[in-house]
């Protein structure tokens, strides 16, 4: 595929339909402040009058001949919705409850399974079987049928494990929801579906609003269905408003039409092929070592103890001025003893009322303030905190989230961030810190397995060079192209150094001192543009003056001006057309830069009449344009608190002033680094859907297990670990080369545990 296209302007206007036009399953617990009986026909009475309208429209499918007649009829079809009822959010600890269905030209459709008595808790009668239902999916669906979905990970892992059927959604609604407009404010099926099909004529609503808590086993089938089976037909008339933005077909010129070409081909190629992947790891999940936990919990207790301990040690050294304050502070039962210190209270008090430390932050007692206070006191706490988290964050908490096989199956998101990059959550996998490396080696491989990580050599980077020069820059990418080290040659180029003295090694292998700070500095710059760091940001990182860093960033900024003219570039982008694109065509609209620094309302709508006896008087909504120029000019003179008086006037006469500064400076640091994180996190995606396809791969036993951005970690039977190592470095290295056009290496490591010690193969 190549490079995708720059925006064009007709771009704006899909956008704009999509603006004004992305179910997550709920949390199901049994309500007990009411009789269960008298919440059943609680129930009964709001389904009736919310869905009582549909009765004729769907229908309830308790015996297999229908069953079989109706998916006979989505595949003549070739294209059915399919949507589950469960009785919780694990899909291999919870039961299926029931599935629900729909073609266009039948009626929708419930078949339930495990629905039970909410007075006995017995199975009810006339359902059919996880078996019966599975066997018949398993005829009809597997077949090239198209399949609609919403949260299609959810019900496709279901239908995996509770039914035994293994199908490949084509269109998952959430994904293409998110992928229109990722700023959606409400991303639940029924919110959507009202916003864009109902175009908001009709109310929602939501499980809750009708179930008051109840799981949905215990609902009656009859009128369970009606809510079910709704589900099913609103999911498919959802895509009927998305096709229209996202459909793809490689032969057409579809541009013009609506201006959603790359997104269509990311929606298409990127994000549902990467369903069945995210399926498949949430599905295999991370062996777990319990042992080696309980030797870290009591390590790291114990460490605790002792942590508290310095903490009281260097308390002590205040306690005749604690025992001063206490007989004079009006509030000194705030202040226990001994001092509470997980108080953000009380830490509060020692540090700004006994101790007399000038206020920062509003007396902040956070990580940063501690850290620019900076003195034992603060820094024992610090150490004490640290310890705390890895504690109650990751070696005590990990172990109670074990499955049944002794593996932990997290939930991966696979559009966790605006930008399109994946979260993890329950546990969150990503996040597990790498600077402690006890921590990690809590995951282990399968016995009989060994872990490969791999990760991209500067990604991030080559996508940068990659988006320059679809610009027309090619700098970067030529510097790439010629073989060199990309840090190495920016601070060649900005220090005037010959190359040689700017790479980190000497030619004899030595570490070369200079032209490791060299390089290191202009990593810094150039990373902290991409990241959207500010320059106080990359004085801290590189240890200098605010002055010193802003002459190294202007000197790489000069040497390279490819970075820059990037960075100009995307906000051009951004103010233009509203939002920025990754390297395949993905969008990340920030609206906020293209408001205006400060907007003018009256305060009740409509400007105050001067005479309150001519009734005749048209007022207008709007705040004339000398009185906006009038505050606007003081407001660009204005500093420090000067601005509040500013406001106080307008306010005084009436008009409210709203300072969108915040905003727009949001979003301008957001700019670069959307579209590079967006583009490597297309990157990483396009490789896993190819790690976890390649039919060799397969047959050596390889298993994708966690994403952490740029590298992927995975598992293979240890007797073929040669071949795979190998295999993962090409297949993983050509996924993002056919998207650059540029060599990208990927380093693969070998261990027995994540972050253990490394093995030689």
């Amino acid at each position: 595929m190549p490079l995708f296209e720059l925006p064009n302007k007709i771009n704006r206007q899909a956008d704009a339909d999509i603006a004004r036009k992305v179910k997550k399953p709920a949390v199901r617990t049994v309500q007990k402040s009411k009789g269960l009986i008298d919440s059943i026909n609680a129930i009964k009475q709001n389904v009736e009058k919310n869905l009582g309208k549909y009765k004729d429209d769907y229908e309830i499918i308790t015996d297999t001949d229908r069953l079989n007649s109706y998916l006979k009829e989505c595949f003549d079809n070739g294209i059915i919705a399919i949507d589950t009822e469960t009785t919780g959010l694990d899909p291999i600890e919870d039961k299926i409850v029931g599935l629900c269905i729909y073609t266009p030209g039948q009626r929708a459709a419930y078949v339930p399974i495990n629905h039970v008595s909410y007075i006995t808790g017995d199975r009810v009668n006339n359902q059919l079987t996880e078996e019966q239902v599975g066997n018949y999916c398993n005829t009809w669906l597997v077949s090239g049928i198209k399949i609609i979905m919403f949260n299609a990970k959810f019900d496709t892992r279901v239908m995996r494990n509770q039914l035994n059927v293994y199908i490949n959604c084509d269109w998952d609604c959430y994904l293409a929801a998110r992928l229109m407009n990722e700023n959606e404010p409400s991303t639940s099926l029924k919110a959507l579906h009202q916003k864009y099909v109902l175009n908001d004529a009709e109310d929602e609503f939501s499980y809750e609003a009708i179930f008051h808590g109840l799981t949905f086993d215990k609902m009656p089938i009859d009128p369970g269905y009606l809510y079910a089976a709704h589900d099913a037909i609103i999911t498919y008339e959802l895509y009927e408003f998305q096709k229209q933005y996202l459909y793809y077909d490689e032969t057409e010129d579809r541009t013009a039409r609506n201006g959603m070409n790359g997104v269509a081909w990311v929606f298409n190629n990127i994000e549902m092929p990467c369903v069945n992947v995210v399926c498949d790891m949430e599905d295999t999940g991370v062996s777990f070592d319990k042992q080696y936990a309980n030797e870290l919990s009591v390590k790291y207790n114990n460490l605790l103890n002792l942590k508290l301990q310095g903490v009281y040690d260097e308390i002590d050294k205040y306690s005749d001025d604690i025992k001063t304050w206490r007989k004079t502070a009006k509030n000194a039962v705030k202040l226990e003893d001994p001092i509470n210190i997980s108080s953000s209270t009380q830490v509060a008090i020692l540090l700004y009322d006994i101790l007399h430390i000038e206020n920062i932050d509003g007396r902040g007692t956070g990580e940063p303030v501690l850290k620019k206070i900076n003195i034992p006191l603060t820094n024992a706490i610090l150490e004490y905190r640290e310890v705390k988290k890895l504690l109650t964050t990751y070696i005590d908490k990990l172990p109670n989230v074990v499955h049944s096989d002794g593996k932990i199956h997290c939930n991966f998101n696979q559009y966790g961030a605006d930008t399109g990059r994946m979260s993890s959550s329950d546990p969150n996998l990503q996040n597990i810190p790498s600077h402690n490396k006890e921590i990690r080696k809590m995951f282990v491989a399968s016995p009989g397995y060994v872990l490969l990580s791999s990760d991209y050599s500067q990604q991030e980077p080559k996508c940068l060079a990659a988006l320059c020069k679809m610009s027309g820059d090619s700098q970067l990418y030529d510097t790439f192209m010629a073989g060199k080290d990309l840090y190495s040659d920016i601070a060649s180029v900005s220090f005037e150094k010959p190359y040689e003295q700017c790479k980190e090694f000497n030619p004899d292998g030595t570490t070369n001192a200079e032209g490791k700070e060299r390089r290191r500095q202009a990593k810094s710059i150039l990373l902290g543009s991409l990241y959207g760091r500010g320059i106080a940001s990359i004085a801290e990182q590189l240890a200098c003056s605010l002055e010193e860093a802003q002459a190294i960033k202007d000197r790489v900024f000069k040497g390279y001006p490819a970075i820059k003219q990037f960075e100009d570039d995307s906000l051009d982008m951004a103010y233009e057309f509203g939002y920025v694109t990754t390297v395949c065509g993905r969008k990340r609209r920030l609206p906020d830069l293209q408001l205006p620094e400060y907007e003018f309302k009256w305060k009740d709508g409509v400007a105050h009449s001067e005479d309150i006896l001519d009734f005749d008087e048209e007022l207008s909504d709007e705040v004339p344009d000398d009185t906006v120029n009038y505050y606007l000019k003081k407001l660009r003179k204005a500093w420090g608190g000067q601005k509040r008086k500013i406001f106080e006037e307008a306010n005084a006469e009436g008009i409210w002033i709203v300072d969108n500064g915040g905003k727009i400076a949001d979003a301008t640091r957001q700019c670069v680094n959307s579209r590079i994180q967006g583009s490597a996190a297309d990157l990483t995606k396009l490789a896993m859907i190819e790690l976890n396809s390649d039919e060799e791969l397969k047959r050596l036993g390889f298993r994708l297990l966690i994403p952490v951005h740029d590298e992927v970690i995975a598992e293979c039977p240890e007797e073929n670990v040669v071949e795979v190592k190998q295999l993962l470095a090409k297949v993983m290295s050509h996924a993002a080369e056919e998207i650059l056009k540029m060599p990208i290496k990927c380093d693969v490591a070998v261990t027995k545990a994540w972050y253990g010690e490394e093995l030689v193969v």
